[in-house]
């Protein structure tokens, strides 16, 4: 039996598929999640810190917390989308609910030894070079269980077997799966520059036509689109790559 094809052309083709027949059903479900988030806090939020000791927890809770923690609810009920295909969408964004506890446990169990550690390495100045040593470990950890919001939300299983279930899929795929992340990556910024300059272009030509709130919203809802469509993308792969691997 041929070995499961994760190469980043294969994925990206996949993806784009899965884009083109069901885009507006995906986009409907994820940006009430993401899109809409994302406008409100930009248009009616706290500013963004300026510098490291403007993030208060308050600030965290309100800008960084709660945004993700509603944005995982998007991916959830993509990935099911996308994983299931005779799945609807209500169906789906029940199941999110549903599973939406387990994935962050599931998360959490992985997330805050390596928090804990790089926190820990940063606070000491003589020790914080350190802190580098972690993201090579960090990302091949990323990469083995970026399947994981499709696991969560597919089989019924509880936190520590979604992380275990994931880890055995991935066996060996590591490096593939490190590549798609990287490319994708340098997409999001590459698209994020784009991005940012038609947006700030169209704000400051409506800016010079004295409609400056329609220009800065203007900007705020490309960033957000972008973002939006970024969640899309990256949950219809994980549940490509989840689908070739179970």
């Amino acid at each position: 039996m041929p070995a499961p094809d994760l190469s980043v052309g294969s994925i990206w083709q996949a993806v784009v598929s899965e884009l083109r027949q069901h885009f507006w059903t995906l986009f409907a479900i994820a940006a009430p999640f993401t899109l809409l988030v994302d406008m409100a806090l930009t248009q009616f939020g706290p500013p963004p810190p300026k510098a490291i000791g403007d993030f208060t927890p308050r600030v965290l809770l309100g800008l960084v917390l709660l945004p993700a923690l509603v944005g995982v609810i998007a991916q959830l009920a993509v990935a099911r989308m996308a994983a299931v295909p005779a799945e609807v969408p209500r169906a789906a964004l029940a199941m999110a609910l549903r599973r939406l506890p387990f994935f962050l446990t599931a998360v959490l169990l992985v997330a805050w030894p390596l928090g804990f550690a790089g926190g820990l390495l940063f606070a000491v100045p003589s020790l914080r070079w350190a802190a580098a040593v972690l993201v090579l470990p960090a990302l091949y950890l990323a990469a083995r269980l970026y399947p994981m919001v499709a696991t969560a939300v597919v089989e019924p299983i509880g936190p520590v077997a979604i992380l275990q279930r994931t880890w055995q899929m991935t066996a060996g795929r590591g490096g593939a799966i490190i590549w798609l992340m990287l490319l994708s990556l340098l997409l999001l910024i590459g698209a994020s520059l784009i991005a940012g300059g038609v947006g700030s272009a169209l704000a400051s030509v409506l800016t010079l036509i004295g409609l400056k709130p329609i220009g800065v919203f203007a900007a705020n809802l490309a960033n957000a689109l972008l973002a939006c469509l970024f969640s899309i993308g990256s949950a219809v792969a994980a549940a490509q790559i989840y689908q070739r691997l179970h």
